[in-house]
Formats: C-alpha cells, structure tokens, sequence
C-alpha cells in the first residue's frame, strides 16, 4: 500500500460495541435495513472513503475482521488497517463510511474479508466501493501572529488542567509542578526530550537515536498515549508549514520498529507520517493555529476519551519546540532510576 502523502490521524475512534447476529426473520424489502435482502445477502454501498482506504479497496488480496465496535469494525491486510463504519463516526484517512447498522452484520473478529474488483466480500455481507465520495480535508488555515499562537497555547493548558483525564499525556502538560506518579514523571521526561529534540535537530542528521522510541508505546490501549502524541505533533508541524521538523519527526517514526507498539497504532503512525490526518484532529489543529481554543478543545473531544487530549499534548509540545527554540517546555526534573523503561 502506498502511503505516500496526498493531503493528513489517525485518529479514528471507535466504542467499543456487540455482535448480534443477523435476525432470521423474513421481512418485507421495503421494511429492511439498508443493503439487507431477502435471499440472505447483504449488499450495502460504500459513501465515503479516505484517502488510504480507497486505495486499500482499489487493490485485491486477503484480509480479516480485527475488531468489531457498536458504530464500526476495522478490517486488516498485513500491517494495514481500515475502518468500516457508520457516518457518525467521522471522515478519516482510513476509513470507509456507509450506511448501515453494524451489529445487524452479525460480523466477528478473525472472520476473513476478500478485497477484488472494488468489492469486500465478507460471509454473507458485500460492500461495493464504486461511485463513491473521496474524502480529504480541508487545505490549513494561515496561521495566527506568534502572540496569538502563544495565548492559545495558554488557554489549552489551562483548560487541560481542568478537562483532560487523569490517565493519559494531557494532564501531563497541565500540571505546573513535579508530576505526582511514575507515569507522569516519565511522560514528561519524554515529552521534554521530543520537544527539545525537534527545536534542534538538522533536516541531514539520521533519526535512529531520536527520542521517538522512547514516546512510541507509552501508556495503554491500542492507541497509547505516546503514539497519540506523535500524530498530534506531526498535524501541528504540517499545519505550520514546518517542514524540515515534519521530516526529521516522519522519518524518526518510520524507523520505529512494530514491536514498540500495537499493531493497529503503528498503522496510525505511518499513515500521520506520511501525512494524512483525520476529520476532528483537522478541525482541532486548524482552531489552533487560527487562534481558537474553545473549538480547538471541543474538536479534540470528538477523539475519544483521552486520545484527543493526547494528541493535544503532542500538539502543544511541538508548537513550543518550533515557537520557543531550546526553551523546555516543563520543568526539568530527575525521574529515579526504578522508573526508567
């Protein structure tokens, strides 16, 4: 799959949700469900498509259901995840939209899919990708003058201090003082090192040693919280126009190897790396740099429970790396040694 970039998430979220299998009862054609029919098959219309998903649907080979949510379900070729779902869920790169009611596919996890001549077929369920909407957001705003661009930076970490969960790398930017718990300390500690790392580094130095090793993978979930950053990083450095930072960060999350992380977050990174985003980090990134806040927040909860306020804090880290040159952006603290991982 080519991932080469063509407009920028990941950030697809998705509940998690049921499976109940399809009902038996014969009812009238014009009384079923979108794509349902009497003979059994299930044909449903694929309405919009990101930019990678089309090109996944465009191919043909072998692959699996990995997981199914009460809104969606994500299909795996290989490395390559796509997410098949409701349009409440949201545009994004990998994601197919359609209309349908997900846990009336009585679909499950490890069920194989066979992608070919712009079809998914799945047991009993088709999915037909022609004439449909491709999906790329907008182009990104101009950005605001470096003042304005400083007070909103303010404001996020006031309301993060307020709004962002416990768990996760949002409430690590907010807090003033020393982080209370092992987690934070190191997050920190990490955070640091990025944004200092990418006030610094030339656009001609290798990236094996960057600190993005040690950010991949940190936290829980499928997502972590470390890899959530990242992309929040990479949208905002896009969004500037901050090109030799984009590229040396791209290039550093190209190098991490698959075992730092779940495989479906090392899908996320390589899409945000090769510069494609989803529908809410877009919106959240564009308030931004435009100076907005209120809507920048408001877009960020869009991203589940504490993936948004995590790619916020990737967010913020690399608008101080680019904004304040070698200046950190927290203090500076010794994390003990029994803490080092």
């Amino acid at each position: 799959m080519n991932l080469a970039p063509s407009f920028r998430g990941a950030g697809e979220a998705c509940e998690p949700g049921i499976r109940p299998a399809i009902p038996s009862r014969w009812i009238p054609d014009s009384q079923a469900s979108p794509g349902f029919r009497n003979d059994g098959e299930v044909v449903i219309r694929i309405r919009r498509a990101g930019v990678v998903a089309a090109e996944f649907c465009n191919t043909s080979g072998d692959a699996e259901v990995a997981a199914v949510f009460e809104r969606s379900f994500y299909l795996r070729a290989d490395d390559l995840f796509v997410c098949v779902g409701e349009p409440a869920i949201g545009n994004g790169p990998l994601t197919l939209l359609a209309d349908m009611r997900v846990p009336m596919l009585g679909l499950r996890p490890g069920q194989p899919a066979r992608i070919a001549g712009n079809r998914i077929d799945i047991g009993a369920v088709t999915f037909t990708c022609e004439g449909w909407e491709r999906w790329h957001p907008p182009a990104w705003p101009r950005a605001a003058a470096p003042a304005v661009l400083a007070r909103v930076r303010d404001d996020v970490m006031r309301r993060a201090a307020m709004d962002a969960p416990a768990e996760g790398f949002g409430r690590v930017i907010a807090d003033a003082g020393a982080p209370r718990d092992a987690f934070a300390r190191i997050a920190r500690r990490r955070l640091t090192r990025l944004q200092t790392w990418l006030s610094m580094r030339s656009v001609h130095e290798p990236s094996q040693t960057s600190p993005v090793r040690d950010v991949v993978g940190t936290g829980h979930g499928l997502t972590p919280s470390g890899d959530d950053a990242l992309i929040g990083a990479l949208a905002l450095l896009d969004a500037l126009g901050k090109r030799s930072a984009h590229a040396n960060l791209a290039r550093a999350v190209d190098l991490v190897p698959p075992g730092l992380t779940s495989p479906l977050s090392h899908c996320f990174l390589r899409v945000a790396a090769a510069g494609h985003v989803g529908e809410s980090l877009h919106a959240a990134v564009s308030s931004i740099v435009r100076g907005d806040a209120d809507a920048a927040i408001a877009a960020i909860g869009e991203i589940g429970h504490s993936s948004g306020w995590d790619m916020m804090a990737g967010i913020v880290t690399a608008l101080d790396a680019v904004t304040s040159r070698n200046q950190p952006v927290y203090p500076s603290i010794e994390v003990p040694q029994s803490e080092r991982f």
